[in-house]
């Protein structure tokens, strides 16, 4: 066949798959339950991910993993910041691509956690991922240890604390943070740093693969999976064009609103007051009660971690559906709350011991008011639901005609600001030129997905529900 009466992209495209050996992933369909925006939290916190690696990367070009004796780390972050091309936006996506990650890490496990997706047979799955977002916390504690800023110093003299009281601390304590000094614990976090992203790749790559291997979970409801879009290349452009909105959003998010950097840490001077990372702070509440450290740092979150790793053999199995589920669903809302309670808790109390007395009573009360409307939610079953027919589409010229003018307009704001952009850039306005290029990156995206619904989503939707009536 020429290339006349068959593009030569398209024949391209499928030597590429048949050499790849991804032949069945152009034959795959997904399932039209998990199109909803829920199902792509996993993916965008791969996304962060990817992010992570290539920012973090940049910045190991010119970060000073030494203390010295005058805070080398600290400066050459300034340096970084005031003196480096781009320097403050990388810096900055990469502070916010690690809050984001983990963030879209737990509002991915909560999709999974109250929509039962960790049936059979996906329970080992579900461990793995909830192993991957330890290990995202632990990247960011390392992480944002390494500015060396009062809030790290902070954060490293509490580890080092918890890590010497604990059973064998005297033992571990050396191995973890060797002699004590800024300069090897600076050096040991830089290394930790890195082998924890290394783990959360390999872990993240064997969390998909099982998840291709046993697919997505059916509908929470009960109701039969329907396929929707072939997978390639349908889903595979909605997925491309999402991640150059998210990505051009970010950079517009961090050239227009930098991250903030501590004040210097220098031992010979006192540091204000500094608190934990956010996804930290309910753990920091439960430390400031005076209660062992241990206990409110390892034990009480351990056990209730251990819980949750084990509900896929604690839940019944007869259905997905939360309100069928009690027991998992009146314990993961009183978790979830009793995270954000403390969290909050934590964040007005800076500096602040928090009475033991005041802790139990904000914890049981929160229990009470979450657990009470839950219970009764859950009182009654849900029974399975049908799958809905699904009519003919109408209209489709006008919704054409619309996307046209829509995309056409699009790429006249892609050029403008992509030419804006460069002008900046050859000025030396480097924030200002990332805004630009920011959006041009995000109108890229929506120039992908609106052409990809053109083209690809109205003819082949038209032609399955066309089959169907």
């Amino acid at each position: 066949m020429s290339c006349e009466e068959r593009s030569c992209i398209s024949r391209f495209v499928d030597w590429l798959i048949d050499r790849l050996g991804m032949k069945s992933l152009s034959e795959l369909k997904v399932y039209r339950h998990t199109l909803h925006p829920l199902y792509s939290l996993g993916g965008l916190t791969t996304l962060m991910f990817a992010i992570l690696g290539i920012t973090g990367i940049l910045l190991l070009m010119f970060y000073v993993p030494v203390f010295g004796e005058s805070n080398l780390a600290y400066d050459s972050i300034v340096r970084i910041m005031e003196e480096v091309a781009y320097g403050s936006v990388i810096r900055s996506l990469h502070n916010y691509a690690a809050n984001l990650m983990i963030l879209l890490a737990m509002l991915h496990f909560l999709r999974v956690y109250f929509m039962g997706a960790y049936k059979r047979p996906h329970e080992l799955t579900y461990v793995i991922g909830i192993l991957t977002g330890l290990l995202a916390i632990l990247g960011g504690v390392t992480g944002y240890s390494l500015r060396m800023d009062h809030i790290a110093a902070e954060a490293i003299r509490i580890g080092n604390t918890l890590v010497s009281n604990m059973p064998g601390g005297k033992w571990i304590a050396p191995l973890i943070y060797g002699i004590g000094t800024f300069d090897e614990i600076i050096g040991r976090y830089f290394a930790y740093h890195i082998l924890v992203a290394g783990l959360i790749a390999l872990l993240a790559l064997l969390h998909f693969l099982m998840v291709h291997e046993h697919h997505a979970s059916p509908p929470y409801d009960g109701s039969d999976p329907e396929p929707a879009v072939p997978f390639f290349p349908n889903h595979l452009l909605t997925e491309t064009s999402a991640i150059f909105v998210v990505l051009g959003a970010l950079i517009i998010l961090s050239a227009a609103f930098p991250a903030e950097l501590g004040q210097k840490f220098l031992p010979t001077e006192t540091p204000p007051v500094g608190q934990p990372e956010w996804y930290l702070m309910a753990i920091y509440a439960g430390i400031k009660t005076g209660v062992d450290p241990l206990l409110a740092f390892a034990v009480v979150p351990g056990i209730l971690l251990l819980v949750l790793v084990l509900m896929p053999w604690i839940d019944p199995a007869y259905s997905r559906h939360p309100r069928n589920r009690r027991i998992a669903t009146l314990y993961g809302s009183i978790l979830l709350g009793e995270f954000i309670v403390f969290t909050i808790y934590g964040t007005l109390t800076p500096g602040q011991e928090i009475p033991l007395i005041y802790a139990i009573a904000v914890g049981l009360a929160t229990a009470i008011i979450i657990g009470l409307p839950v219970a009764k939610y859950t009182s009654k079953p849900i029974p399975p639901k049908k799958a809905a027919r699904v009519g003919r589409v109408r209209h489709k010229p006008q919704i054409l005609d619309q996307a046209k003018y829509i995309l056409a307009l699009i790429l006249i704001i892609q050029a403008v600001s992509l030419a804006l952009g460069v002008n900046s850039h050859l000025q030396g306005l480097y924030s200002l030129a990332a805004i630009y290029f920011g959006i041009s990156i995000m109108a890229l995206g929506w120039v992908i997905f609106i052409a990809k619904v053109i083209t690809l989503d109205i003819p082949y939707i038209t032609r399955q529900k066309e089959v169907k009536i």
